[in-house]
C-alpha cells in the first residue's frame, strides 16, 4: 500500500491463532527437530550479539542463545512476544530481551547486529527486498544473516506440476502466493538475486524438512526420518528439493 509516496507494508499477525499449539502438536515433531538441527549447524560459530526477526514463543530460542553476548528477540505479535519471556525466563536466559517489532522497520531498534536469525518468517513477506534492505540495516559489517524460505521448486510440487495437479507453478520465477493472504513461496533463484541486491551473499545453503509428508512420517517414525534428513541436508542442498531452505548469508556491502 502506498500513501502519498509513503510504502505501507502489511505484515501477518498471528493475534489470533495459537502458534505454540501448532508447534506441540505431535505431527510437528519431525519438523521441529530437523529445523533445529539445522540451526545448530547454521550458528555452532556465532558470536557475539544476535537479533531474531519473527521469534514467536521464542521455540528456538535455545539453540543460538547460549552462544551469544545478547539477543534482541522480536516479533509482530503481543501475546507471543509475551509468550517468549515467559520462555526465555524459564530456560535461563538473561541475556536475552524479548520486544515486538515490525520486519519491515528494524532499524528502529537504534542499533546493529553482529547476527540475525528469522526462521518461518518468509513465507509471510510480501516485499522481500524492503525486508532483506531492513536486515542489512540492521546488521553490523560483515554480519550474517541465518534464515530460511518457503522453496515452491521442492520434489512435491515438481511432481504435483508434471501430474497436472499443480498448487502453485515451481518453475516461475516470480514468487508464488497461495490463498488470499499474505502467504508466499519462493524460487530458489530470486531469494539468490534479492540478497546480492541487498548486499548478501549465501555462505551456505540446507535442504530441510525433505520427508515433510503425513504418510512417511507415519510409515517410517520421526527417528528415521530426522536421521535421513540430518545426512542429507547438506549434499542435496544445491538441488533444492526440501519445501524449507535455510540459508547463511553474509553481509557484504553497506547500504
Amino acid at each position: 500500500m502506498n500513501i502519498m509516496g509513503v510504502v505501507k507494508h502489511e505484515v501477518f499477525d498471528y493475534d489470533r491463532v495459537d502458534y505454540k499449539a501448532f508447534w506441540q502438536n505431535f505431527d510437528r515433531d519431525y519438523e521441529d527437530a530437523v529445523e533445529r538441527i539445522a540451526l545448530r549447524r547454521l550458528t555452532a560459530d556465532m558470536q557475539g550479539s544476535c537479533l531474531e526477526i519473527g521469534g514467536g514463543f521464542g521455540r528456538l530460542v535455545n539453540e543460538y542463545a547460549p552462544r551469544c553476548t545478547e539477543v534482541l528477540l522480536t516479533d509482530y505479535t503481543a501475546h507471543l512476544v509475551e509468550a517468549a519471556k515467559q520462555r526465555v525466563q524459564s530456560l535461563g536466559l538473561d541475556n536475552v530481551e524479548c520486544q515486538r517489532l515490525n520486519l519491515y522497520e528494524l532499524e528502529s531498534c537504534g542499533r546493529q547486529f553482529d547476527n540475525a536469525v528469522c526462521v518461518r518468517v518468509m513465507h509471510h513477506v510480501e516485499d522481500v527486498s524492503a525486508f532483506f534492505q531492513q536486515v542489512n540495516l540492521a546488521l553490523s559489517a560483515d554480519g550474517v544473516f541465518i534464515f530460511e524460505y518457503a522453496n515452491k521448486k521442492n520434489l512435491l510440487e515438481i511432481g504435483r506440476y508434471l501430474l497436472h495437479r499443480p498448487n502453485i507453478a515451481p518453475f516461475e520465477y516470480q514468487p508464488s502466493q497461495r490463498g488470499s493472504g499474505i502467504f508466499y513461496n519462493f524460487h530458489p533463484d530470486y531469494i539468490k538475486d534479492k540478497l546480492l541486491e541487498q548486499g548478501f551473499v549465501i555462505e551456505q545453503e540446507l535442504a530441510v524438512s525433505i520427508f515433510r509428508n503425513r504418510w512417511l512420517k507415519k510409515l517410517f517414525g520421526k527417528r528415521l526420518l530426522c536421521w535421513l534428513d540430518k545426512h542429507l541436508q547438506k549434499p542435496l542442498a544445491a538441488l533444492h528439493p526440501s519445501p524449507s531452505v535455510f540459508i547463511r548469508a553474509r553481509k557484504i556491502k553497506q547500504l
